[in-house]
């Protein structure tokens, strides 16, 4: 065990790294958001398995990721708005209790490259498809990319393609515990050449279904008097 942290189920999956912005209203997190302030504490978000956020009836998952609140906002009737930092993995120990919140004795994971060469091979091509993967969903909306620069850190990097894939919650949960940053480049390269095929295969079709229009002799706009 490494610390105690108060969890937060969430439908939804922090990455180390990535932003998470919260709406608390219901008490039970009020409170907890309190101790955390008033202590500095973290705390931890883990996907919740039916979905619900709210209510008595919550199924976390095992691992998740520990946050760390960057900006709180008070709002009327006691709620907050609060902006928090994905740090680091961990795993449920023990659960000591879920009321007022839930709590539990948790290890936090340890981050692992996998094999120093082929880390670094994975993320160079990983980089190069994020580039592309990126440009397919711009494009969508009429929009180009931008000079994107990743860090040189592997694990780093595959947290930050995993958290900007546009995939299910249940994919980006097995991304999280990914047992090194190898073994998520490379689920995230195949994740990336099909989200790409995808984006680019729609925004063919969406091409072909305007020029049809245009060629179209009922297509002209007609006004009534």
């Amino acid at each position: 065990m490494d610390s105690v942290l108060g969890l937060f189920p969430l439908n939804t999956v922090l990455l180390p790294g990535a932003a998470l912005r919260l709406h608390i209203f219901e008490d039970r997190y009020k409170a907890m958001m309190a101790q955390c302030i008033e202590q500095g504490l973290p705390f931890g978000v883990l996907l919740d398995r039916k979905g619900h956020e709210v209510g008595e009836d919550l199924d976390p998952v095992a691992v998740g990721t520990a946050a760390t609140i960057r900006q709180v906002t008070k709002l009327p009737a006691g709620r907050l708005f609060v902006v928090a930092q994905g740090t680091r993995r961990f795993k449920i120990d023990r659960v000591l209790g879920t009321s007022p919140f839930w709590r539990a004795e948790i290890s936090f994971l340890e981050e692992v490259d996998g094999p120093s060469d082929t880390a670094c091979r994975l993320r160079e091509t990983a980089i190069e498809r994020f580039k592309d993967y990126l440009g397919a969903l711009l494009a969508v909306s009429g929009s180009e990319l931008e000079t994107i620069d990743l860090p040189t850190d592997a694990a780093a990097s595959s947290y930050i393609i995993a958290d900007a894939l546009q995939v299910t919650v249940g994919v980006k949960q097995q991304l999280l515990e990914a047992a090194s940053a190898a073994e998520r480049l490379r689920a995230e390269l195949k994740l990336l050449d099909e989200e790409t095929h995808r984006l680019r295969s729609l925004r063919a079709q969406g091409a072909r279904e305007d020029r049809r229009t245009r060629e179209s002799p009922f297509s002209a706009r007609f006004s009534l008097n």
